[in-house]
């Protein structure tokens, strides 16, 4: 965890120092969307190998639904209730 928290602030310094072209932008966007990809892809074979998890997928697929429904509910919740108190003009 410590070195995703390293290599997320060293981007941040360098996207906030370095002035990028329209261009590197692009490649930048373009080369996430390739490791997005490539997580996703992996993310599928890990879940695809464990063979647990493929037999317990109902259960989980019901608590996942619950865990979802639950976490937009109060996101939405506390969004309004900040917005609400902090930024509506009087």
């Amino acid at each position: 965890m410590t070195q995703v928290l390293f290599f997320l602030i060293i981007g941040i310094l360098i996207g906030s120092i370095a002035n990028l072209s329209k261009k590197t932008v692009l490649l930048n966007s373009k080369l996430q969307f390739v490791g997005l990809v490539f997580l996703l892809f992996f993310m599928g074979a890990s879940i695809g190998m464990n063979k647990s998890l493929l037999s317990n997928l109902k259960t989980i697929g019901i608590d996942s639904f619950i865990y979802a429904i639950s976490t937009i509910f109060f996101s939405t919740l506390f969004v309004y209730i900040a917005t609400k108190r902090f930024f509506e003009r009087s």
